[in-house]
């Protein structure tokens, strides 16, 4: 799909250009912009320490059902029908509880992982694209790729390179 529009926006282009007006485009790498902006940093590591907190409580779930379990399997033979039933329900439902924390934690569409990422990186993306729309202006271009989403971009002059300017503008302050 991403194709079919950059190839649409490419033809467009053509088009526009036999034009009076002249187009210019220019491209950014959001990867670069996300990983060196300061607020940006900021917020992938509390997500980075949450998410180790996380990993540590599921870990150590694991290694609590598995000693669990290692000491049911020495016991086992001495236990009545009964016992055994109960052991393996309580064995079970362990496992489960773990199961339940790591979908409620992890699960891609709604773990709390992906919905803090979310909320804490939605509005630094709002801001970003906001300082992309300012530079954009000041410099005069028509249009600006993101060269990290997975926008073919076969070649790419650098003078057209706007990421350093928007990084700058939004140290600066002045993409908000």
């Amino acid at each position: 799909m991403k194709r079919i529009l950059v190839l649409a926006l490419t033809l467009a282009l053509g088009v526009s250009l036999g034009a009076a007006q002249a187009v210019k485009l220019a491209f950014v790498d959001s990867e670069v912009i996300l990983r060196e902006l300061p607020e940006a940093q900021k917020a992938q590591k509390d997500l980075e320490v949450m998410v180790k907190t996380w990993q540590d409580e599921l870990e150590k779930m694991g290694q609590t059902l598995q000693k669990e379990v290692e000491e049911y399997q020495k016991k086992e033979a001495l236990y009545n029908a009964q016992k055994k039933e109960d052991e393996q329900r309580r064995l079970a439902e362990m496992q489960q509880r773990a199961r339940d924390f790591q979908y409620q934690k992890f699960d891609t569409r709604v773990g709390e992982a992906s919905t803090e990422r979310e909320k804490r990186l939605t509005p630094i993306r709002d801001k970003i694209l906001k300082s992309i729309e300012e530079v954009a202006k000041e410099e005069g271009f028509s249009f600006v790729f993101d060269k990290a989403n997975d926008v073919i971009l076969l070649y790419a002059d650098v003078k057209f390179n706007l990421t350093y300017k928007v990084l700058d503008k939004l140290k600066r302050g002045t993409g908000k």
